[in-house]
């Protein structure tokens, strides 16, 4: 059941990140779409353990061992431009969170976001310097606290704080359903890069296991998440951090305690993506990997000073389109590999 675990927690761990754990991403995606209908949560929390399975169970199938082999597979003659895709996708997903990391220092500790930069720089090489054993401790230690730390703010909140339990506001409804599939889509987008590593020399049914267990925990947290903010749907509506808006309504510390929560999330979507990056190149050598790792840390920082708002709006919905039609040529694949 280690293994089981390991796997979960790395799933996990790469779709929590910033915008999940600080809110905004549910909110924008299931709560703006309706604040009674929670189908598009049940379909996501299929999504998320379909999408994890295929990809596992595809690996496992052909005996793959890195990301680059996967998308070989599933895009035959586009390889080449795939691959250029996904390089760009997860270095532009690394940097962002480094730039998150900066804005997080510098709304709660008054730092220059430099400082923020720097010790997700660190954080991750030091993982880097590990392989795939550093991934899967480095998501196994972090996961759990990040999911009760979630879970506590939100439940806490709805118990003791005072707010009318649904707002009637609906000017920005979208179809719960289409908003689900961009979501998951957009959040699995490299969800290869750190699952193909992990397949291998493990069973079919351990497999499934750690898809459910991954699919269940995610699904839960959104649906908590959800339900307390719909609580106080009106105050967070232009909150940047709605999670951390509701950490803040239990005073002070939890506050502070819940930007450590969100530091987590930014660390371990930053190891996912870098990782990827780093595993779709062939080192001989540790030395060789160490210093593509401190390489792929310095040359990020200068693209994280453009701002993580600005960052978000450009980038993520750009990606989140894109990342639908990979989804598709994902499970074509597979449906086609079992014919």
């Amino acid at each position: 059941m280690k293994k089981v675990f390991g796997i979960s927690f790395v799933f996990i761990g790469l779709v929590i990140g910033a915008g999940f754990a600080s809110g905004r991403e549910i909110f924008e995606y299931f709560n703006i779409p309706s604040q009674t209908d929670f189908t598009g949560i049940v379909l996501a929390t299929v999504s998320f353990g379909a999408i994890a399975y295929i990809i596992l169970n595809f690996s496992a199938q052909n005996n793959l061992s890195d990301f680059k082999s996967f998308i070989t597979l599933v895009s035959g003659r586009l390889s080449g431009l795939i691959n250029i895709f996904m390089l760009a996708f997860m270095f532009c997903g690394f940097f962002v969170m480094m730039s998150a990391c900066g804005a997080l220092a510098k709304e709660t500790l008054s730092l220059p976001p430099l400082y923020g930069y720097i010790f997700l720089a660190l954080c991750c090489f030091s993982v880097f310097c590990f392989d795939v054993k550093g991934l899967v401790t480095f998501n196994s230690v972090l996961v759990p606290i990040m999911l009760v730390g979630m879970l506590y703010v939100c439940i806490s909140s709805m118990l003791f704080g005072a707010a009318p339990t649904f707002s009637a506001f609906s000017e920005l409804y979208r179809n719960p359903l289409i908003s689900s599939l961009c979501y998951v889509s957009y959040n699995t987008i490299t969800a290869g890069a750190v699952l193909v590593p992990l397949a291998r020399n493990v069973k079919k049914s351990h497999l499934a296991t750690a898809s459910s267990i991954s699919a269940a925990s995610l699904g839960i947290v959104i649906f908590i998440a959800w339900f307390s903010m719909n609580v106080f749907f009106d105050e967070l509506l232009l909150s940047e951090m709605p999670l951390l808006s509701l950490a803040e309504k239990n005073g002070e510390k939890i506050k502070l305690a819940y930007s450590l929560i969100l530091l987590m999330a930014l660390c371990t979507t930053a190891v996912s993506h870098g990782f990827g990056i780093l595993s779709h190149f062939s080192f001989k050598k540790a030395s060789s990997r160490i210093g593509a790792a401190a390489l792929l840390c310095l040359f990020a920082v200068p693209f994280a000073t453009l701002g993580f708002s600005n960052l978000v709006s450009k980038l993520y919905s750009t990606f989140g389109y894109l990342g639908l039609i990979w989804t598709v040529m994902v499970i074509f694949s597979y449906i086609k590999n079992k014919n």
